[in-house]
C-alpha cells in the first residue's frame, strides 16, 4: 500500500514538474495571416509534408529533457524518489518515450528555447505513467 502511494506521489511530482516547466514557455500567439483574394481557381493548399526529426535533434532533445527532469525532481520536496540513479532511469525512459512521438517543430522549439509546449506536457504525463509503471 505504501509503495502504491509512493508511486502516485512520484507520478504527481513528475507531472507537476512538466506543468511548471510548461509555464516557462511563451504563449505569444502568432499574428493572423491575411491572404489576398485568389485570382485563379486552384485547389486548396495541402498540408505541409511531414518533416522527420533528425537523429541529432532526438539526441539533443533527450539530453536536455533528462537534465530538466532530474533538476526539477531534485528540487521538489515532495518527490519520493531520492535515489539519483532511479530518478535518472525514470527521466531517461520518459525522454526516450517522448522522443519517439515528438514532432520536428516541438523538438526544435524545446531544443532551442528549453520550453515545454502544451503537447509536450501531455506527452510528459503519458511518459511518466509508462515509465513509472515499468521496472
Amino acid at each position: 500500500m505504501d509503495q502504491d502511494k509512493a508511486f502516485h506521489r512520484t507520478l504527481a511530482g513528475l507531472a507537476a514538474t512538466a506543468v511548471l516547466l510548461a509555464g516557462c514557455g511563451s504563449e505569444t500567439p502568432e499574428p493572423a495571416k491575411t491572404s489576398a483574394p485568389a485570382a485563379t481557381t486552384s485547389s486548396a493548399p495541402s498540408a505541409p509534408p511531414h518533416i522527420p526529426v533528425t537523429q541529432s535533434e532526438h539526441q539533443i532533445f533527450e539530453k536536455l529533457y533528462v537534465e530538466k527532469c532530474i533538476k526539477g525532481q531534485q528540487n521538489d520536496p515532495d518527490n519520493l524518489v531520492k535515489n539519483d540513479q532511479e530518478l535518472g532511469r525514470v527521466c531517461e525512459c520518459m525522454a526516450k518515450e517522448i522522443s519517439q512521438r515528438i514532432s520536428k517543430a516541438e523538438a526544435v522549439h524545446f531544443n532551442q528555447k528549453g520550453e515545454f509546449p502544451f503537447d509536450l506536457v501531455i506527452m510528459s504525463n503519458q511518459a511518466a505513467n509508462h515509465c513509472l509503471g515499468s521496472p
